[in-house]
């Protein structure tokens, strides 16, 4: 039982990503909501896309959930604004409707250096409400994609769980 704190605490997020499958989805400030919507559906894998500069770093990320909202906001906008339950959101709502390219929709750059541990991962996942991160080089050039989905069940098989309660 007292390894599988240790698991997380110890494990840099290098260790494990190499176990990890899900690969880094690249889209620049500049394209289209439309063509990135395309692109995310044929890899549904990956709930966070990564937004790069001309110089390779990661600027922005675009969690999936708000892509399809920019695009929904336009062709739909009637099943969104159920939600506006404020000014602010209304404004947010607007907004929404505007959106043309990745940077019109992007979050600040969600990244973690390849030695933090996997606990750091998970932390500010959760801290910022995301489902995934990019792994970034010094330089801050995406080195990897980290989702939490695949960490989650790749840390429950190193730990075993699950098939020492019969699940």
């Amino acid at each position: 039982m007292s390894d599988r704190p240790r698991f997380a605490r110890q494990t840099t997020v290098d260790a494990c990503q190499a176990l990890l499958e899900i690969g880094p989805l690249l889209v620049a400030p500049d394209d289209d909501v439309v063509a990135i919507l395309r692109r995310a559906a044929v890899h549904p894998e990956t709930r966070l896309l990564g937004v790069t500069g001309p110089d390779g770093r990661i600027v922005g990320v675009i969690p999936i959930l708000r892509l399809a909202e920019s695009i929904i906001a336009r062709v739909s906008p009637e099943s969104l604004l159920a939600n506006v339950g404020d000014l602010a959101a209304a404004a947010r709502f607007t907004h929404s409707i505007e959106d043309r390219t990745a940077a019109d929709i992007m979050l600040e750059p969600a990244t973690i250096r390849g030695t933090a541990t996997v606990s750091d991962a998970f932390r500010m996942m959760r801290q910022r409400s995301l489902s995934g991160l990019y792994v970034v080089d010094e330089d801050g050039r995406p080195t990897g994609y980290l989702d939490l989905l695949e960490l989650a069940v790749r840390s429950a098989d190193e730990l075993d769980l699950g098939r020492s309660t019969g699940a």
